[in-house]
């Protein structure tokens, strides 16, 4: 899930995406919850070499796992939730340090052994 360069700017960012994390989560029992992994990738920076500054993506984690928390009660602490939006080994172990970013989804990054190697070392930092 994810908002639109629009819907960002406008402030509408946490209303778009609990919308769709309400939307794709309807009908899964709260009991199947904790076997999901939910990715937040803001669609204006899909491609665009572009990406959320840390603090928005940890406001946007966080936002999605109160609502969770709403869903499913503990079961939330345990769903992964996964940051993709032009993630590169510049950015990767700041986003990844945020207590509520479990991981990344990175595209071009991982056609490049080199950034591919640097994304994983930040990880695990």
């Amino acid at each position: 899930m994810g908002e639109t360069l629009a819907e960002r700017e406008a402030g509408r960012t946490l209303e778009v995406v609990a919308r769709q994390v309400r939307g794709g989560l309807t009908g899964i029992p709260a009991s199947a919850m904790a076997a999901i992994t939910v990715a937040y990738e803001p669609v204006w920076a899909i491609g665009t070499g572009k990406t959320a500054t840390t603090a928005q993506a940890q406001e946007v984690h966080a936002s999605i796992r109160a609502l969770l928390r709403e869903l499913c009660g503990a079961t939330a602490d345990q769903i992964r939730i996964q940051y993709g939006g032009s993630v590169k080994p510049d950015n990767a172990a700041e986003l990844m340090a945020q207590p509520d970013v479990d991981g990344a989804l990175f595209g071009g990054a991982s056609l490049k052994a080199q950034d591919f190697s640097q994304i994983v070392k930040g990880a695990l930092r």
